[in-house]
């Protein structure tokens, strides 16, 4: 049982069949040829998306919008599973209060210079985030998962992802550490992601005390929570930011990644409408999250962007057909592909951005989370 958190007699998930469905691609297979979309949404997926479409989210307040998430979570999300350990950490980062700064950018970008707002590299006596340590049985798995949760920077926290988190320890046999970085507007690029290679750092340097295995530790993430991930294996991108990742990913596990921010993509500017991530809503995160519009180009911004992507981990990717971000996401495949990097890349075609949090709604959005748990199980291999 969880040494906290400990709730009377709750249900746990069943798991749908590992069977993929027929909408499902396989994990070798590329996506020419196959369908990007089906000719309509789940039903209970599209049934939730026009009930959101009734007060469009990117309307609400930030402080109003991050608890409409977390409850959409507790209301439609899965069912919390009890592990054998939980443990709450708190840990200091380095970066703290803002200024303006200039960035030289690299030969990786397709860029010169840019100017824009980095951190100090002081004491940041008074920063910290929070760490949450799934281990969900005692005979503790031999990977670990360092998880980032969603919510284009700006939504979404260790509490929103609790019970995904547990469901991809128990289902995934996988150790499961997630990261709470801070949001922005109150903490903007690069804040995030120097907090996601603080939070790396110091689990690796902590192994022992976390008692996971340091050889097999590997990074992951939904939607913003991917995109963090994947800078995490991209070292030559970090080289003008105050921290530094100082062990390369065993692997990476991708779901629904934000890998550029420049909105350029059919699937972008069509996908605006009765779907929880519309083009509106990304546009509203972007512009919580960046100082300027200016920004997205760079490749910390837009990884996508980056000349090379050879450094990457082993990897996983998942892409929906119902999504803004598809395009982006499968292109960032391809090009981890053609990089030579070892990849598996699932792509949905019925599933919309964000159907891990309504599975107690929709039967499809169940049995792909599932299949999603499945998916890192096979990194145990």
């Amino acid at each position: 049982m969880d040494n906290v958190n400990k709730p009377a007699s709750l249900p746990q998930d069943t798991s749908s069949s590992d069977k993929p469905s027929q909408n499902e691609l396989p994990q070798d297979e590329p996506l020419q040829g196959k369908r990007l979309q089906a000719p309509k949404l789940e039903a209970k997926q599209l049934m939730v998306a026009k009930w959101l479409s009734l007060a469009p989210l990117y309307k609400l307040p930030v402080t109003l919008f991050r608890y409409v998430f977390l409850a959409m979570d507790r209301v439609l999300g899965l069912t919390k599973i009890e592990m054998d350990k939980v443990i709450n950490l708190t840990v200091p980062v380095s970066t703290g209060t803002p200024f303006m700064g200039t960035i030289p950018l690299n030969e990786h970008s397709a860029c010169g210079t840019s100017t824009i707002n980095n951190s100090n590299n002081g004491n940041g006596s008074n920063s910290t985030i929070k760490l949450r340590i799934y281990h969900p049985s005692a005979n503790k798995p031999q990977k670990t998962l360092v998880y980032f949760h969603g919510g284009g920077g700006v939504i979404g926290s260790i509490n929103t992802h609790d019970h995904f988190c547990r469901y991809l320890a128990k289902h995934g046999n996988m150790n499961i550490i997630s990261v709470d970085y801070r949001l922005a507007p109150e903490h903007k690029f690069p804040i995030p992601i120097c907090d996601a290679i603080e939070a790396w750092n110091y689990i690796n340097a902590n192994h022992q005390q976390l008692n996971i295995n340091p050889q097999h530790v590997g990074v992951g993430g939904d939607s913003a929570g991917g995109y963090l991930a994947c800078i995490i294996g991209l070292h030559s991108l970090q080289t003008s930011l105050p921290v530094q990742a100082k062990v390369t990913p065993a692997f990476q596990f991708l779901i629904y990644p934000m890998v550029d921010l420049q909105g350029l993509t059919e699937s972008y500017r069509r996908f605006n409408k009765q779907l929880i991530l519309t083009r509106d809503l990304m546009d509203y995160f972007r512009l919580k999250y960046l100082h300027s519009l200016d920004e997205v180009t760079l490749p910390l911004v837009s990884p996508l962007q980056a000349a090379d992507i050879s450094e990457s981990p082993k990897s996983y990717i998942l892409t929906l057909g119902f999504d803004p971000l598809r395009d982006d996401g499968i292109a960032y495949a391809q090009r981890l592909k053609a990089a030579g990097i070892n990849t598996q890349h699932q792509h949905y075609d019925d599933c919309m951005h964000g159907f891990i949090s309504i599975t107690k709604l929709s039967p499809r959005a169940k049995q792909a989370t599932h299949n999603i748990a499945m998916a890192l199980n096979s990194f145990n291999e």
